[in-house]
């Protein structure tokens, strides 16, 4: 259970630090590194999704997927807003992961 939790936060904190650097590029309007950066971003996530989806359930790793396949149309097609909206959705998500797995009342019930 030790093992899970700290690998899940180490990978949380990395993908998390991943959408920082996506959203500063992004905001700088540096469309080519973002994009390839995003598609960096979504190998990243199904490399480890094998082995998140050990410790939580499958349909959170399916959310983050969905929207980072949105968020490399969204870079793409150089929308700025949508591509911001879609990242903080990402940040969203994996916070939430974070969230489900600390030990705490709420979760143990």
């Amino acid at each position: 259970m030790i093992f899970s939790i700290n690998y899940l936060n180490k990978t949380c904190d990395s993908l998390r630090d991943t959408c920082d650097k996506l959203e500063e590029s992004i905001s700088n309007e540096n469309w080519d590194n973002s994009y390839e950066d995003s598609l960096k971003f979504l190998d990243d996530i199904q490399k480890n999704s094998k082995l998140i989806s050990i410790f939580i359930d499958h349909e959170e790793l399916d959310n983050i997927s969905n929207e980072l396949y949105k968020l490399t149309q969204y870079i793409k097609g150089e929308s700025k807003e949508e591509s911001l909206a879609s990242l903080h959705v990402i940040k969203f998500y994996l916070n939430h992961v974070q969230e489900l797995q600390k030990i705490n009342i709420q979760n143990i019930l």
